[in-house]
């Protein structure tokens, strides 16, 4: 029997060396609210997430003992695979069963010994490792815990009905990045000031008008139990079983595109996370929860929320299909001094902005190309186009046009908004084809683009 050796503390103890995949060197951890104590969260190996266990904990030796600067080990528990970090691996040893002291319970992590000229060493079960044995703790009152049991059929399920590409909105909080599904997004605003609520949990922030009527406004570091709570600047305007409501987060990060087999899922039913996709850009290092708004907010959660409001007299505004129908959703960003605007349906993603290469004898209209995710796609300086004077230019505005991807140059991204319909204005202008539309927003005007120049250019 071949056994993999190692050290934690001062105990020396092995593995099944069937059972050990890889021997890595340490990796940045993403918190798993709700997790155990045993569970120190998530690692990205490879592009696939995996659970982090303290070993030492588990094993019952008090606070984790484990170096820092010590190995991890991939090991294979019954149904899935963790990591759990060693102080110091010794090497590869084969001994005969008759050498092992087999203990009698066969799913204890501490299933047998064996003696080494230099002392004894504990044999570990690592099948006892997985998920299967965890429950969530801390979990509040009707809501679901991150550490599930989806199936695979049921993890197969729940990818496939995501669609080949998912938008979202990513943002921060509590120190880290979370992704929300762009179509559970209705509007992204600046936080305002909050009237608080007497009574309500910290999970409520407080009310905040909102265009004449009163927005109740959640904490997402206080729905997820982070341990790190940061000031909210931005609340994202979001419907809940019915009911409009703002989640306050501390900062936005952008709009990424993402392919379903990016999620790696690792829970299911009521969780508050689908699971996890990879970071990018700063954040490539750590992984990006995506939200699931149903687990986030339960329906038991809204009931107690509904009743908060009626106490202090106030009626939800309750968002119905017809009155999605009759706003349109945009991306505004700004142009010079100039509020500008594009469908959200166009956007691919926000990049940080970086100098194009210029294209010898080339189209004059364009600003030279640029690379973005592997692709290379024209630059087109929206300021130029309109007429407007350039301020600080910060980012692309990264849109699609029958599948290929255009850089739009733009001085500063705003944020998601709405438009009502009624609010919107053709106009009709000698000068360029790209406005077409201006929109009324909070008693301001905003330029709406079309890009259907770009669509006859392709």
């Amino acid at each position: 029997m071949e056994l993999v050796l190692f050290e934690v503390g001062k105990g020396r103890f092995a593995f099944s060396a069937i059972g050990v995949s890889k021997v890595l060197d340490n990796l940045p951890v993403t918190p798993l609210p709700y997790a155990p104590a045993d569970v120190e969260g998530l690692v990205n190996v490879a592009g696939a997430v995996y659970l982090k266990v303290d070993l030492a904990s588990r094993l019952g030796l008090g606070d984790r003992s484990a170096d820092p600067e010590g190995n991890l080990l991939m090991v294979t528990a019954r149904q899935d695979t963790v990591v759990v970090q060693v102080d110091r691996v010794f090497n590869k040893i084969s001994l005969e069963p008759e050498a092992i002291h087999m203990y009698g319970d066969s799913e204890a992590l501490v299933c047998g010994e064996f003696i080494l000229p230099d002392g004894m060493v504990l044999l570990l079960n690592e099948a006892s490792l997985g998920l299967q044995n965890m429950e969530p703790v801390g979990v509040p009152e009707g809501g679901g815990g991150l550490v599930g049991r989806l199936e695979l059929n049921g993890a197969t399920a729940a990818a496939e009905s995501l669609g080949k590409d998912m938008p979202t909105v990513t943002v921060q909080d509590g120190h880290e990045t979370y992704a929300f599904h762009m179509e559970d997004v209705m509007e992204i605003v600046e936080i305002r000031e909050l009237t608080a609520m007497p009574g309500a949990g910290p999970e409520v922030a407080g009310l905040m008008q909102l265009r004449g009527s009163a927005l109740l406004v959640l904490s997402l570091s206080h729905l997820l139990k982070c341990k790190d709570k940061t000031a909210p600047k931005f609340v994202l305007v979001v419907s809940a079983h019915g009911s409009r409501l703002g989640i306050a987060v501390a900062d936005i990060v952008g709009i990424e595109h993402f392919d379903k087999e990016a999620l790696q899922a690792i829970s299911g039913g009521d969780s508050q996370l689908e699971g996890y996709l990879p970071g990018y850009g700063s954040h490539d290092s750590r992984m990006t929860g995506l939200v699931a708004l149903s687990g986030l907010i339960s329906v038991d959660n809204m009931t107690k929320f509904r009743g908060y409001l009626i106490q202090h007299g106030i009626d939800m505004a309750a968002v119905t299909g017809q009155e999605m129908k009759t706003v349109r959703r945009l991306l505004s960003f700004r142009l010079g001094s100039e509020r500008c605007a594009l469908p959200l349906s166009l956007v691919d993603r926000v990049e940080e902005y970086g100098s194009a290469v210029n294209l010898p004898q080339g189209d004059d209209s364009l600003a030279g190309v640029v690379q973005i995710k592997g692709e290379v796609a024209p630059v087109l300086d929206m300021r130029q186009m309109l007429g407007v004077e350039a301020r600080d230019t910060s980012a692309y505005v990264v849109v699609r046009i029958e599948g290929a991807p255009w850089a739009l140059v733009v001085d500063k991204v705003d944020r998601v908004i709405e438009i009502a319909e009624k609010d919107i204005t053709p106009v009709r202008t000698s000068q360029n084809d790209y406005l077409t539309e201006v929109g009324r927003l909070d008693g301001e005007l905003v330029s709406l683009l079309s890009l259907e120049p770009l669509s006859k250019a392709a």
